[in-house]
C-alpha cells in the first residue's frame, strides 16, 4: 500500500513518534521530535480540509455580501464587494483558492466595520447582518481547529 494525501503525512508523524523520538540521545531531541510529530498531524489534517475550508469561506462571504448589498450606500464599498462575488479562482491549486478567499475576506473586513457603524444607528437590517457575520467568523475558526487524539 502506498499511502496518499494526508494518511502518508500522517504515517511521517507516527514514525516520528514511534521509530525516531525514542532513540532520541537526549529528551530535549526526544521532545523536539515529538513537538513535529504533533505539528506533522496538524499539516495532515490541513492538507485533507483545505479545499473545503476555503470554498466554504469563500461562499459564505459572498452570501453575506448578497444580502448586504440592497442595504449599502456606500458605493465604492459595494463595488469592492461585488468584484470579489463570482470570482474564479485560475485553478483549484490551494494557492489560487487563497488569493480568492483572502481577497474576499479582506473586504469583509471592511464591511463587517460598516455594519457595525450603521448598527450602532438602530437600523435592524444592520443588526441581522452582523449577528450572521459574527456567525461566520465562529464558523471560520471551527473549521480550522485541529482534532487532536487523547
Amino acid at each position: 500500500m502506498i499511502p496518499r494525501g494526508a494518511d502518508g503525512i500522517r504515517h511521517l508523524a507516527a514514525r516520528l513518534v514511534a521509530d525516531i523520538a525514542p532513540r532520541a540521545g537526549d529528551s530535549y531531541t526526544s521532545a523536539d521530535l515529538n513537538m513535529m510529530a504533533l505539528l506533522v498531524t496538524m499539516v495532515a489534517q490541513d492538507y485533507d480540509r483545505v479545499a473545503d475550508v476555503l470554498v466554504s469561506d469563500y461562499n459564505d462571504i459572498c452570501e453575506i455580501f448578497h444580502e448586504a448589498l440592497p442595504h449599502l450606500d456606500d458605493a465604492a464599498l459595494a463595488s469592492r464587494m461585488e468584484s470579489v462575488v463570482g470570482l474564479n479562482a485560475p485553478s483549484l491549486r490551494v494557492h489560487d483558492q487563497s488569493t480568492r478567499t483572502d481577497a474576499a475576506l479582506r473586504v469583509l473586513i471592511e464591511l463587517h466595520a460598516a455594519i457595525e457603524d450603521l448598527e450602532d444607528h438602530g437600523l435592524p437590517w444592520a443588526a441581522r447582518l452582523n449577528g450572521r457575520i459574527w456567525a461566520y467568523l465562529a464558523r471560520y475558526v471551527a473549521r480550522r481547529t485541529y482534532q487532536m487524539d487523547g
